[in-house]
């Protein structure tokens, strides 16, 4: 069933499903921007000497300029993420039509802005008291997990949080979303997934690290 789902999904016209992507980002963003980000927690941990109202009017257009890049962000990772799928794809000679790729990566995109949701909720609705160093450091099910992160630089934390679960279930759902056009196993696109996509989304958060600490 869920497999015929998704099929229909994938018939839908490209533009409503970049416009369902678009909205679910912005909405987990604007969620996570304003109730856990709230006035409050940053006025609580406020200490520069201008007044506070200035300081949140900047912090606010700040988030609104992110909500109207966001188009731009969710196609970029959209378009990059189906580009080097489509190489790995052509290089083991699997033929699959690039805007049926597009759109896949697209409804997995659904899996990859999931945090904004989980730390939205884990915050607010369960959490109720929390700090912002709390929220900083707040990766849920990532690597960071596994690591005293104490002795860690903010970048290195900031990389190593964004390699979670979320990342491994978009990777599987894009090769199980493109088994469903193609005679080759789940299996053996989840290795090109891996090996294209995966391996280059390591390389950039490593390229940061070493940019910035």
């Amino acid at each position: 069933m869920l497999k015929s789902e998704i099929k229909g999904i994938l018939k839908k016209p490209t533009w409503q499903v970049i416009i369902a992507a678009i909205t679910f980002y912005v909405l987990g963003l604007y969620l996570f921007s304003h109730f856990v980000w709230s006035t409050d927690i940053y006025e609580y941990n406020y200490s520069g000497k201008t007044g506070f109202e200035d300081y949140i009017d900047m912090i606010r257009r700040i988030d609104f300029m992110r909500y109207l890049l966001s188009p731009l962000y969710v196609l970029l990772i959209a378009g990059t993420v189906s580009g080097l799928i489509q190489i790995g794809l052509i290089g083991n000679n699997i033929k699959i039509n690039y805007k049926l790729l597009f759109k896949i990566v697209l409804t997995a995109t659904f899996i990859l802005f999931l945090p904004f949701w989980v730390k939205t909720v884990w915050f607010v609705l369960i959490k109720g008291s929390y700090t912002m160093e709390e929220v900083k450091l707040f990766y849920p099910l990532s690597v960071l997990s596994f690591v005293d992160r104490s002795e860690l630089h903010e970048f290195v934390i900031k990389a190593l949080g964004r390699i979670s679960i979320f990342q491994f279930v978009f990777m599987a759902f894009i090769a199980w979303c493109i088994s469903f056009y193609c005679s080759n196993s789940f299996t053996r696109l989840m290795g090109i997934v891996l090996y294209t996509y995966g391996l280059g989304f390591l390389l950039f958060q490593t390229i940061q690290i070493l940019i910035f600490i």
